[in-house]
């Protein structure tokens, strides 16, 4: 038989086909997996929002789900002293043993193996690694798939709507900076940028070097100007798990020097060109000197410069098209939910950014939320009179 490796367990533990469908703690209370949670291809647990119901009573617990070959890997990886496992409620383990002293207060440990081990049909060879997460969906078609995946059209007009609200609702966000008596707007253009640049893990920080060095003291110097956000960026502590090596902090300071110093970026405050070709043009600018990826300068166009733009009233409405950034990891998982995973991307969303970003809006009001009770899902409602697709605004800079 083929060695069980940590890989497999997560396959197990995500795949309602392969999941035993009764599971214990290993104190004995019953664990029924509502959800098993989303698969996390970066640095923390293995699967994240989670929901279980526990014991008896049906105690409905969400939260992270770690999992390991043995308990005592636990303490060996050092997640008891890491803060992002800070909020794992499960601990699943293909071995028994003794539950780590360090886990979270409540969470349970499930001793996943025997349970799998008991179908003697069970080899690891059923199991394509190579699947997951995306070719294997735990559970069946959800509610938006077959409402709404089933026709392209109608899908491009709700991920539109959610477009443009996850727009609109930067632009209020960044009115709201602007309007402020000390306003500086060249000021909070940079901040923003500076933001968007610091990607997910390092937003914070990235905008703090930016309040540090204000752009009216940036040198014009690409040289100077390089070594002017290393220095401001040494103040800061750096989030750095899952960060390739051409990736660090440091380098992105450098090239967002480049990027202010070498490229008309900020001539785009002044910009009201929001054309198919006004936008490709910009995104062409910003990677002038190869500072930024083309899908990068996408998401900055759609974060920053068209939502600036539509907060000082330059654009009157968003852009029915914009340049297409990366696809992440939300936006995939959402779309395999909303369209089923044998679609054509292209058919729905990957060829515009502003449908790329109702996806991103629809996974941070919906699925985040509702999910795994997608039946009462808000997406599915009517819509509410002057409301747009019964979304509500949570824009966080992502």
């Amino acid at each position: 038989m083929k060695k069980i490796t940590e890989r497999h367990v997560q396959a197990i533990w995500y795949d309602e086909a392969l999941r035993p469908r009764r599971l214990y703690t290993r104190r004995g209370s019953e664990v029924t997996v509502i959800s098993p949670g989303e698969w996390n291809f970066g640095p923390g647990p293995d699967f994240r929002n989670a929901v279980l119901e526990i014991g008896r009573e049906h105690r409905r617990v969400a939260g992270d789900v770690e999992v390991h070959l043995c308990p005592a890997d636990w303490d060996l990886h050092g997640h008891g002293r890491d803060a992002c496992y800070r909020n794992v409620v499960a601990h699943v383990t293909w071995n028994c043993g003794p539950d780590p002293a360090s886990l979270p207060p409540g969470a349970v440990t499930i001793w996943i193996g025997r349970f799998v081990m008991a179908d003697t049909s069970f080899s690891p060879e059923q199991i394509d690694l190579a699947a997951y997460p995306y070719a294997r969906l735990p559970a069946g078609a959800r509610p938006c798939e077959s409402k709404i995946g089933s026709d392209p059209d109608v899908a491009r007009r709700v991920l539109a709507e959610a477009g443009r609200h996850r727009l609109r609702a930067k632009a209020r966000r960044m009115s709201g900076r602007l309007d402020a008596p000390s306003a500086d707007r060249r000021q909070v253009f940079y901040e923003e940028v500076m933001t968007a640049l610091g990607y997910k893990r390092n937003q914070a920080q990235f905008r703090r070097v930016a309040e540090r060095l204000p752009i009216a003291v940036l040198p014009e110097d690409g040289e100077a100007a390089k070594t002017a956000m290393l220095v401001a960026g040494g103040f800061e502590e750096w989030d750095r798990r899952g960060i390739r090596p051409g990736n660090t902090p440091e380098r992105r300071l450098a090239c967002a020097a480049g990027i202010f110093t070498a490229t008309p970026i900020m001539k785009f405050t002044e910009t009201d060109d929001f054309s198919v070709m006004g936008c490709r043009a910009m995104v062409a600018a910003m990677c002038g000197g190869r500072y930024l990826g083309r899908g990068r300068a996408s998401a900055v166009l759609a974060n920053v410069i068209a939502p600036f733009a539509l907060a000082e009233n330059r654009l009157g409405e968003p852009p029915a098209w914009l340049p297409p950034e990366d696809v992440s990891e939300p936006v995939r998982l959402t779309a395999f939910r909303m369209f089923g995973r044998d679609h054509n991307p292209a058919a729905f969303y990957s060829t515009n950014g502003l449908l790329i970003q109702g996806l991103l809006q629809i996974y941070r009001d919906c699925c985040l939320r509702f999910h795994p009770d997608c039946g009462d899902c808000v997406l599915l409602e009517p819509p509410t009179p002057g409301c747009e697709n019964n979304l509500e605004p949570r824009c966080d800079g992502g």
